[in-house]
Order: structure tokens, then C-alpha cells, then sequence
């Protein structure tokens, strides 16, 4: 067995030269093969993005940081062999620093592969470090505003909107956070009748309108519940009036007329539902001195009752008032005596004039269509004589005396000064010794109009 067993390593050992020499032959064979089947190869990965890692360092500094724009992405090349890297793609590839190398403004950049990492022979980044942008931390608040985007139906507007949290604070780069004008969330009310309750993404604007890149920034909200108010829109008169007095000569007609003459206004229902127009004071329209219409311009928002609220989509802010202004006209009205209601006779003195044929003549002013239609024969007034003077006794001497004439007028109608003259006699003077009580028809100075006098007195004033 022994004799086996020697047999047996002495063919293996013989001839080992030309063993060693097949066996090497053979290695390289195969090498040869393998290059020729399965070459090592390189390929680059484009557009892989940085990652940063322990970012804290730098907020405990009270710094902010963000990568240059040209250090955002990196591309990597990877030696392999081709069947390696047929199988990689660039979910495999990975590109990182580590804030903690900061050196300066720049950071290694690491590159490592998450497949086949033990048979790739290298791995190497396009660049050797990534540019970082460092400034001071800042940080804000800011109220959340709510906008809304569509056309409502017909007949409706948009009412109070609100937000479930109505403040977002901000945390990042000075820079960035102080290009923030606002923050707002869009809602859409397109064909909407009725409440909106959604939940919209917060977007952060800076002063232009455009949106400012969050990307490098800290936002405690990124999205909020939003509710709008859907109101109903009634349309409603607006009337208005003026106050002083134009120039002489010159009347307001009473007409005040407004442009546009209705409103569309909005409003909670219940409120809405009180409201049938909008009065302006007269105090808006001041129209002293003219002689002419006069116009004043009035935010008609300044006088909506509580609760109400302009649509803007159909009206401005703003609303016309003209007062008409016109030139007056004047008149003479013969007034009988009749008409007038005599007050003011001195004690124990009666009228003795026939009050039922004397004529007063008054001249009256006012616009045309005050004017038209106003007759002296049905014009009633006051004769007043409580101004007839005493003689030295503290009587009144009987004879002629001016009363003062007073006429009841429309508004709009004014009269010039104008009085009427009657004769005044001592009661129970009259001719054939009559008394108070045996005179018919006299005027007392509680004044019958149209009363006659008998023969006597007739005969005594002549």
C-alpha cells in the first residue's frame, strides 16, 4: 500500500516544470477569455444629487446653508466590470457630504455604490467638493391669507373666508426668509352656490407675486383647511337728498338722483334679508350758493348698514349724486280779503273794511312747476295786525292800518314782503249806535273770512 502511495506522488511530481507551466497557460487562457466576455469598463452616472448629512452642526451655529446651484448635483464614474455595470442604475448611485468637513465654504463630496460595491474597482465624483452658500439663520411668521380663484354662479359672491390655523412661521437662510412678502392659499369657487370646506396647500410669495423657492427653508404648515362663505347678491335703490340754499334767484327742484341708481350688495342672509336700499345723507350734497345742478362723488361703502358689503364683480365704490338746481320765476296773486284769516285786532277795535271784495295783491317766487296750477283766488293766509301802533293813550286811533300778509304756500313757493291795508274802528261805533252785539258780520280776531257788513257800517266808513 505504501508502494501505492509513492507510485502515486511520483506522477504527480513528475514532470512539474511542464505541470506549472499548463496551469499558467491555462490561467491566462482564461483571463484572455474573460477580458474578451465580460471587459471592466466605465460608465458615468449624470445628474446624481447631493445629499447633505449632519445639517444640525450648522443651526446649533445659528447659520443656514444651501448648496450652490452648480453643487446641487454631481456626476459619478464608475469602473467596473460590464456585467456590473449593466445592472447598476442611478438609484444605485449615492453622492453625500458631511457638514462636520466643512472647510471654508466647500465639503468633500463621498460617492458610494448601494449594489455590487465589492466588485466595482472605482467610483469617483466629476468634482471633488460642493460649493455651500452660508449665511445667517432667520426666522418669521406670517398671517395666512385666503384667495380665491373661478367665477361663482350667477347671483352669488364670496363671503368671510377663514383658515383652521391661520399662521405659518419660517425658519431658514436671512435671504430667503426675508424675500417673503406673504403667504396665502388658493381656493376655487367655480360654480359654487353654497360653504367650501377644503384642505389647499400654503404657498409663500414674495413681493412681485411669485412664488419663493421653500426648498432650503423650515415651514410648520405646508397645507391648511380653508373654509369660504358662499353669500346670495341682491340688488338694490339708492336714494339720496342735499342741504343749503342755492344763490338768489335759484331753487332746488327736490329731485337728487343717483348714478348708478342700484347697487348690488351681499351679505349673511339674515342680514341681507333686513336691507331694501341705502340712503346718503344729505350732508354729502351741499348745493349753497348754486345756479346749477350740482354733483358730488360718494363712496356709497361708507353708508352700508352693518354686516353689508359692495359686490365688487358688478359696481364700484363709488356712486354720483346730482341735485337739480333751477332758476326761480316770480308772480302776482290777487288774494281776496276773504281768504285771509285776520289776527292780532287791538282790544274793543273790529274791522270795517268788506272783506268780502278787497283784493291783495302778493308776489310769489318759486321754480315752474311750483308755480303752475297755484291760484290767488283759493290761496289762503293770515292778515296779522298785532304790529298797529298806540297812540299816547295806549289805544288804537280808529282809521287805516297796515297788517302784515302772510300766505299759506306750497313748499318751494316763497312771497315778497306784502301787506294789506283795513280800517279799524272802536266796537259799537258804527253808524246808528249799534253794539257789539247788534253788528252782523264783523270780524273778530279770531277772523271769520268772507263775514259783510251791515248798511251802518257801510254808511259810517263813508
Amino acid at each position: 500500500m505504501i508502494d501505492t502511495f509513492v507510485g502515486m506522488i511520483r506522477k504527480l511530481t513528475g514532470n512539474i516544470g511542464l505541470k506549472l507551466v499548463s496551469l499558467i497557460l491555462a490561467f491566462l487562457m482564461w483571463l484572455f477569455v474573460v477580458s474578451i466576455e465580460n471587459p471592466v469598463m466605465s460608465f458615468s452616472f449624470s445628474s446624481i444629487p447631493i445629499t447633505i448629512e449632519n445639517a444640525d452642526v450648522m443651526e446649533d451655529q445659528g447659520k443656514a446653508f444651501e448648496l450652490n446651484d452648480s453643487s446641487r448635483t454631481v456626476t459619478v464614474t464608475v469602473k467596473a466590470e460590464r456585467s456590473v455595470l449593466s445592472e447598476l442604475s442611478r438609484d444605485n448611485i449615492k453622492a453625500s457630504i458631511d457638514m462636520t468637513e466643512l472647510d471654508g465654504n466647500k465639503v468633500p463630496i463621498q460617492v458610494k455604490s448601494t449594489r455590487y460595491s465589492d466588485r466595482i474597482q472605482s467610483m469617483s465624483p466629476s468634482k471633488e467638493f460642493a460649493n455651500v452658500l452660508i449665511e445667517d439663520l432667520a426666522s418669521s411668521q406670517f398671517s395666512i391669507q385666503v384667495e380665491t380663484t373661478g367665477s361663482l354662479q350667477e347671483g352669488y359672491a364670496v363671503g368671510t373666508s377663514s383658515v383652521q390655523n391661520n399662521v405659518v412661521r419660517v425658519k431658514g437662510p436671512e435671504s430667503v426668509v426675508s424675500s417673503i412678502a406673504e403667504a396665502l392659499v388658493r381656493v376655487n369657487v367655480s360654480g359654487m352656490t353654497s360653504e367650501i370646506h377644503t384642505v389647499v396647500p400654503i404657498l409663500l410669495l414674495d413681493a412681485d407675486g411669485d412664488p419663493v423657492d421653500a426648498s432650503s427653508l423650515e415651514v410648520s404648515l405646508e397645507q391648511v383647511a380653508a373654509s369660504v362663505e358662499i353669500w346670495k347678491v341682491s340688488e338694490i335703490p339708492v336714494y339720496g337728498g342735499c342741504t343749503g340754499i342755492p344763490a338768489l334767484g335759484y331753487a332746488a327742484t327736490g329731485v337728487v338722483t343717483a348714478d348708478p341708481g342700484t347697487v348690488f350688495v351681499t351679505g349673511e342672509d339674515r342680514v341681507l334679508n333686513g336691507v331694501a336700499s341705502i340712503t346718503i345723507p344729505d350732508s354729502e350734497l351741499d348745493i349753497t350758493g348754486a345756479t346749477g345742478d350740482v354733483t358730488t362723488e360718494v363712496k356709497i361703502s361708507s353708508y352700508l348698514p352693518d354686516g353689508i358689503y359692495l359686490d365688487p364683480s358688478h359696481n364700484e365704490d363709488t356712486v354720483s349724486l346730482t341735485a337739480k338746481v333751477e332758476q326761480t320765476r316770480s308772480e302776482v296773486l290777487q288774494v281776496p280779503y276773504a281768504n285771509l284769516q285776520v289776527t292780532g285786532i287791538p282790544d274793543n277795535m273790529m274791522v270795517g273794511n268788506d272783506m268780502s271784495t278787497s283784493m291783495v295783491a302778493v308776489t310769489v317766487r318759486g321754480l315752474k312747476a311750483s308755480l303752475e296750477g297755484l291760484n290767488g283766488e283759493t290761496v289762503t293766509g293770515v292778515l296779522d295786525l298785532s304790529e298797529v301802533p298806540l297812540n299816547e293813550n295806549g289805544t288804537v286811533t280808529p282809521g287805516s292800518y297796515a297788517g302784515a300778509v302772510k300766505l299759506n304756500l306750497p313748499d318751494g313757493v316763497s312771497q315778497d314782503t306784502a301787506v294789506a291795508h283795513v280800517l279799524l274802528q272802536v266796537k259799537g261805533d258804527a253808524a246808528g249806535g249799534t253794539t257789539d252785539d247788534e253788528v252782523p258780520g264783523e270780524i273778530e280776531e279770531t277772523g271769520n273770512e268772507g263775514d259783510s257788513r251791515t248798511r251802518a257800517e257801510e254808511e259810517n266808513a263813508e
